[in-house]
């Protein structure tokens, strides 16, 4: 497994962690568009979990993933949904409408301990880049939380009502 990560630290927690499931990770530290180090055509699958959300070019991402993907090779990819983003969960009435759908001006959120930007984007727009990247978008999924169940402490009670997260996998077509 290869992870690329802008940030030092929480990689090599990442890496940490791998090793204590006796999996092997091959850490590079750099920004998610810099993948120089792959050979084209040479990775199985691909994934990203919300990390795309703060890349401002993800256009560029986009194209140097289907760079090193294998021929109809799977890439999945998070983003925080853009309806969810119309909302402020923080809010007293946390499903009145805040900002327009289509709002393209970086957004910024306490996780944690963290404050992460996300660079707005709507369906539309991930769809089409993604196929100009040359991926064949074959499922999208936009999940709401159970009413009942575990809750983690991002957790907040409009994700039972609205998606929190949209859920890309596109297969890399030609070469």
């Amino acid at each position: 497994m290869i992870a690329v990560d802008p940030s030092a630290p929480p990689a090599r927690l990442y890496c940490e962690r791998a090793e204590r499931a006796e999996v092997r990770v091959e850490l590079h530290q750099g920004g998610l568009a810099e993948l120089a180090f792959l050979r084209s055509d040479s990775v199985d699958a691909a994934l990203s979990v919300m990390a795309l959300a703060s890349v401002d070019d993800v256009d560029r991402v986009f194209r140097q993933v289907h760079r090193v993907l294998k021929p109809q090779a799977p890439f999945v990819c998070s983003f925080p949904h853009p309806a969810f983003a119309m909302f402020d969960p923080t809010a007293a009435d946390p499903l009145r409408v805040a900002r327009p759908y289509d709002q393209s001006a970086p957004l910024t959120w306490d996780l944690g301990p963290d404050v992460v930007t996300d660079h707005p984007r709507t369906v539309g727009e991930l769809f089409t880049a993604l196929n100009r990247a040359s991926f064949l978008v074959d499922q999208l999924l936009e999940p709401t939380a159970p009413v009942r169940g575990s809750r983690s402490g991002g957790f907040a009670d409009a994700m039972t009502s609205v998606p929190a997260t949209l859920v890309l996998r596109g297969r890399k077509q030609g070469n």
